[in-house]
C-alpha cells in the first residue's frame, strides 16, 4: 500500500493512494467506520489499527477519488516528531571521503544526527539555495518511517514497529555545516547545515513494508540534470535499518511518524574532482526501487 499527504503546504491531507487515485483517509474512515477518522497521516499512524484500516479501506471505500496530478502531493508524514539521520553509514561513502581525507575507518557504533523537521518538502517541491551557501550538496538516502512507538525494540523485532519506507534526499549546506568560516577545528554545524527550509524532500509515498521483501537490498540512485552521480543499493549501508532502530531507541521512544534517513552513497558532490555543488536551475533525481522517484528543481531564495 502507498500513504501520500498531499494539497497545500501546510495543510495537507492524509491520503491512501490505489489505482484509481487518492482516496482521502479522513472521508473514507468516516464513511466505512475504519478507524478513527483524520486528516493528518501522524495521528493515522498513531491508531494501533491502521494496517487493517488501509485494507478495508482499499477494498470496501466508494469515496471519489482524487487525481494524483491535479494536486500537490507533499511529504508522506508532513511534520513528524523526529527527523533524525545516520552519518557516515555507507561504505562507499566513507571510502571517497578517505580518498580525500585520508583512511576513515567505519564507525563502532552509529552517528546519529538529525535534521530540523521544517526542512522537510514535497517530492517535487523545489529545493530553495540559501545564499548563505556555495556548497548545496545532494545525498539519496532509504528513509525509515515508524509504524507504532518503539522503545529498546531489538533488532530481531524491528521489522514490527516500521511503518514503511520513502525516498529522501538529504541535503546540507556544506560550508556551512562544516563551519568552514570558524578557525576551530572542532566547531561543527551539522544541524544548521541541513536545516534550511526544503533541505529534506520525502516521497514520492509511505510505501508500506509488506511491498517488501524485508532485508533484500534495494538499489537507489541519483541524477542531476540526467548525469548519474549516485548509484549502489542499501547492501551498502554500514548499520542496517534493524541495526539503527534498535540503536536509537535504546536512547529515545520513536513514534509512529518519526523518520530515519538511513544513510548515502558515494558519489555526493562535496567529493567529486572538481566539487559538483547544486547550482540554481539544476533539478535533482533520487530514486530508491520499489519505493519511488523524487524530483527537484533548485531555485535560489528571493
Amino acid at each position: 500500500m502507498r500513504l501520500i499527504s498531499y494539497g497545500k503546504f501546510g495543510s495537507e491531507r492524509a491520503g491512501l493512494l490505489l489505482d484509481r487515485g487518492i482516496v482521502d483517509l479522513q472521508t473514507a474512515m468516516a464513511e466505512t467506520g475504519a478507524g478513527h477518522p483524520t486528516a493528518d497521516m501522524r495521528l493515522f499512524l498513531e491508531q494501533s489499527d491502521w494496517r487493517n484500516a488501509i485494507d478495508r479501506l482499499a477494498r470496501d471505500a466508494r469515496t471519489k477519488s482524487i487525481d494524483p496530478k491535479s494536486v500537490r502531493i507533499g511529504a508522506p508524514v508532513p511534520m513528524p516528531r523526529k527527523l533524525i539521520i545516520a552519518g557516515a553509514n555507507t561504505h562507499s561513502h566513507l571510502n571517497e571521503a578517505g580518498a580525500v581525507l585520508g583512511k576513515v575507518a567505519p564507525p563502532r557504533e552509529p552517528m546519529i544526527l538529525g535534521k530540523a523537521t521544517s526542512s522537510i518538502a514535497g517530492p517535487t517541491d523545489d529545493i530553495i539555495l540559501p545564499p548563505e551557501t556555495k556548497k548545496l550538496d545532494y545525498e539519496v538516502e532509504l528513509g525509515v518511517i515508524i509504524g507504532r512507538s518503539a522503545r529498546r525494540v531489538k533488532a530481531k523485532d524491528v521489522k514490527g514497529y516500521v511503518a514503511g519506507f520513502a525516498t529522501i534526499n538529504e541535503v546540507s549546506a556544506r560550508d556551512i555545516q562544516l563551519a568552514e568560516h570558524e578557525e576551530n577545528p572542532f566547531f561543527r554545524v551539522h544541524f544548521l547545515g541541513k536545516s534550511f527550509d526544503t533541505f529534506c524532500p520525502i516521497g514520492p509515498a509511505l510505501v508500506t513494508v509488506d511491498e517488501f521483501e524485508w532485508g533484500r537490498p534495494l538499489k537507489m540512485a541519483t541524477q542531476v540534470n540526467g548525469q548519474v552521480r549516485q548509484h549502489s543499493d542499501t547492501s551498502d549501508l554500514v548499520f542496517g535499518v534493524e541495526e539503527l532502530v534498535e540503536y536509537i531507541s535504546r536512547s529515545m521512544t520513536l513514534f509512529p511518524g518519526d523518520v530515519i534517513a538511513t544513510g548515502s552513497p558515494a558519489g555526493v558532490a562535496f567529493f567529486m574532482n572538481p566539487p559538483g555543488f547544486l547550482r540554481n536551475g539544476d533539478v535533482v533525481r533520487c530514486e530508491i526501487e520499489g519505493v519511488g522517484a523524487i524530483e527537484n528543481k533548485v531555485v535560489a531564495e528571493r
